[in-house]
């Protein structure tokens, strides 16, 4: 193992195929995505459905990585680069010529086709962001005679947009000798609601032309597309709206395990521990890592929450783990027994700071004990959690009302907590949790 550390660093390593590092097991959707892309009739556009940090992004670099092998011309569009843009198909056009053979003929072509999308799309830009027209630039005398000629060219640039288009997408697909261009357009739920309808839109009209062997594969947050619209379009149903849009919709899987499911936010804890580590063999039954591995079967059900039963959320934690290791502060494989903690300390700074920063002597990290013990039989309503707690407190002050106020009332942080509910059979539990957050000092 090196000293160097990968911190920060969530790409697939250059050296390795997806399927040799699918720490998420997400191979057998990968396939059927695939296939499904290698047999739609195009053009078409599909919707690849996840929330925030359900690894689309992953996905997208797993079928990309077998398309190329097939016959198929990709592009990989981050639509967030470009996010301050009005119209994002320009930017799209020019990276699909850019990436892909920039000679002569297809550059020409592509040209044509930025200069007719921005003559087309100028009316209705200066409209939307000015209230003025074109035909307001006009003099009275010659208002008729000229927007006759403007809207007239106006349709011959519609028309000359598709058939630019077309020439383009054949002239490109000859040039690399592909059958199929499959674009994918990622992180647009990161766009602001505006530049997520705009292309949708652009996608509706100017992409989806008749004769065009091309798939658009839209990343997206369903729940977030939909709000977007509406934010846009208030009357309307954006359910609707994007199924217009959309032909095929497709779901982000959840991590998967080779042996149980159960095991799989773990198991993709420990790859990806181990990728931060440079590890270049996997543990093996008896070593350290595999103690690691066991020791967090203890707090399995936190990693199926909402808190961290995302896989970019696992990402961050893991990040912070090896900063520790990296500044010689912590050492997950001299003190396994103690990641649980480290975890939950992680997890508790980052999604509940207020009861975090009220951890100040023993008595406050005994009472967090105390918290995580009474959820295992706490009640789910918040009202009796209040009931409970009052009771047992009757005849005694509570040690730290931030943390009380947090176990009665907040639902999350009462789930947080009997997700730890093994944590609460540790014996020195609050001396650990009180060196732990000295660990954090450093990390936000």
């Amino acid at each position: 193992m090196s000293d160097v550390y990968r911190i920060g660093e969530n790409r697939l390593p250059k050296e390795k195929s997806y399927s040799d590092f699918d720490t998420l097991k997400f191979n057998n959707a990968r396939s059927f995505f695939i296939q499904t892309i290698d047999s739609v009739t195009t053009p078409l556009t599909i919707g690849l459905y996840g929330p925030w940090g359900s690894g689309k992004t992953t996905m997208i670099t797993g079928i990309v990585e077998q398309l190329q092998k097939n016959d198929c011309l990709t592009l990989v569009f981050d639509a967030w680069k470009y996010r301050h843009e009005k119209n994002l198909i320009l930017p799209l056009l020019c990276a699909l010529q850019r990436e892909h053979l920039p000679s002569p003929g297809v550059k020409d072509s592509a040209q044509k086709i930025v200069t007719s999308v921005a003559f087309a799309t100028l009316a209705g830009y200066l409209k939307h962001n000015t209230g003025i027209g074109i035909e307001d630039f006009i003099t009275p005398f010659k208002k008729y005679e000229d927007g006759y000629e403007y809207y007239k060219k106006y349709d011959n640039q519609v028309s000359k947009i598709e058939d630019e288009y077309q020439k383009f997408i054949a002239n490109l697909l000859k040039k690399t000798g592909k059958k199929k261009v499959v674009i994918f357009i990622d992180n647009l739920d990161r766009c602001l609601p505006d530049i997520v309808v705009n292309l949708l839109e652009d996608i509706s009209s100017f992409l989806s032309i008749r004769e065009v062997p091309c798939v658009y594969v839209l990343t997206l947050d369903k729940e977030n597309a939909i709000k977007a619209i509406k934010h846009r379009f208030p009357d309307f149903d954006g359910a609707d709206y994007l199924e217009k849009i959309v032909q095929i919709p497709l779901k982000m899987p959840t991590p998967q395990n080779s042996s149980t499911e159960e095991d799989a936010g773990r198991y993709h804890f420990m790859k990806r521990y181990e990728f931060g580590k440079k590890y270049e063999k996997l543990s093996s039954t008896g070593d350290v890592r595999d103690q690691i591995f066991k020791e967090l079967a203890n707090v399995n059900d936190i990693f199926n929450g909402d808190l961290f039963g995302n896989p970019r959320r696992i990402e961050r934690v893991v990040n912070k783990l090896i900063l520790l290791e990296s500044s010689r502060i912590f050492d997950a494989e001299k003190k396994p027994a103690d990641v649980s903690i480290l975890i939950f300390s992680i997890l508790l700074a980052e999604y509940f700071p207020v009861v975090y920063e009220s951890l100040r002597d023993n008595f406050d990290f005994k009472y967090l004990r105390d918290q995580i013990n009474a959820s295992v039989q706490g009640s789910t309503s918040p009202y009796h959690r209040r009931q409970e707690r009052e009771h047992r407190s009757l005849n005694s002050s509570v040690p730290n009302e931030i943390i009380f106020d947090a176990y009665c009332d907040n639902e999350k942080f009462f789930l947080f907590l009997k997700g730890f509910s093994q944590l609460a059979k540790i014996g020195d539990l609050e001396d650990r949790l009180k060196e732990a957050k000295n660990y954090l000092n450093y990390i936000g």
